[in-house]
């Protein structure tokens, strides 16, 4: 009977072998965020998920573990077991963070694995209304005019604080930057006048944007975004050497087989192709990446955005929190 039974069990284990992976049930892939739930990372996730689920013939757990400049998130897909059921989302936060961060416990580059590039994010220019300027052409001369004009961003070392950097290192102008605690109060800044200006997140400042309280000069998105169309991007402007371009990546644990990579790549380029999808990130100002980048050419990707990144911080001296 015992005999029977080890060779009943020894049948069903090849049978579910030849299935494709679809058929078989998997367990379930756990992707985890190192930004807090309703962020950007968290939204375009959750949006790919159920899409990557039914690929993958499993289901998908969104887990925020917010924290450490995205360091949290990163350690603990880093630890994870190798097999496809555990993936990380990571965005320009985390190759800042290569240089910005000197006591983490890992490498983004040698201790995980490329999947793909799927998402654009976008950040946006705005002015507080006193600010004489329509383009950013005139912007740059008011500032030349004004020295030590102060801007703000949503933290030491956040993409508005090294988009500004990007911006004075590439334009000659003067600012002095005054970090907030996040996004919202620092677009209040602005609104108000304690500051002057600002690279925020487009979803934060859309509103500010739509109601005039505050002006957009352009969006650093690689295209017009399709709620702010009469917005141009840097290069549009003229300034396209300012690449302070943010976006949305996944990646899993060094040592993750070649065709797990290959299949989750296919499955999250298949979800974010979706009309649906792309038209939710479009109205939460992001845009799908067309084509997505593989994990070969987002892993080059990582490495020309950390080096980015370090000579920014480095010419600046830009320290975290």
């Amino acid at each position: 009977m015992q005999i029977k039974a080890r060779l009943f069990a020894s049948l069903l284990a090849a049978a579910a072998a030849s299935l494709p992976l679809s058929a078989v049930a998997q367990a379930p892939i756990r992707l985890i965020i190192g930004g807090p739930a309703g962020g950007n990372s968290d939204l375009a996730a959750r949006l790919a998920s159920e899409k990557l689920g039914q690929a993958m013939g499993t289901t998908v757990v969104v887990e925020n573990r917010p924290g450490a400049g995205g360091g949290i998130a990163v350690e603990a897909v880093k630890s994870a077991k190798p097999d496809g059921t555990v993936v990380g989302v990571i965005n320009a936060i985390n190759t800042a963070n290569e240089t910005l961060t000197r006591d983490k416990a890992f490498n983004l580059l040698s201790d995980l694995e490329p999947v793909g590039l799927y998402v654009w994010l976008a950040n946006v220019l705005i002015v507080t209304p006193a600010i004489p300027a329509k383009s950013v052409t005139e912007l740059v001369g008011v500032l030349k005019a004004r020295p030590m004009t102060d801007y703000a961003s949503g933290g030491s070392g956040s993409p508005g604080h090294l988009s500004g950097e990007t911006f004075k290192l590439r334009t000659g102008v003067a600012m002095t930057h005054i970090p907030y605690k996040g996004a919202p109060p620092a677009v209040l800044s602005v609104i108000t006048g304690e500051t002057s200006l600002m690279f925020s997140t487009a979803s934060a400042a859309l509103p500010q944007i739509k109601a005039g309280k505050v002006k957009a000069l352009a969006v650093t998105s690689k295209s017009r975004l399709a709620e702010l169309p009469d917005v141009p991007t840097l290069a549009e402007a003229g300034f396209g050497s300012i690449d302070v371009a943010d976006w949305i990546g996944f990646v899993v644990p060094k040592g993750t087989p070649n065709d797990v990579k290959q299949k989750l790549h296919q499955a999250l380029s298949a979800a974010y192709a979706d009309p649906a999808v792309r038209e939710k990130l479009e109205k939460s100002t992001m845009q799908a990446v067309q084509p997505p980048l593989g994990p070969a050419a987002f892993g080059e990707f990582l490495a020309k955005d950390v080096a980015k990144w370090a000579k920014t911080i480095q010419e600046a001296n830009i320290k975290a929190d």
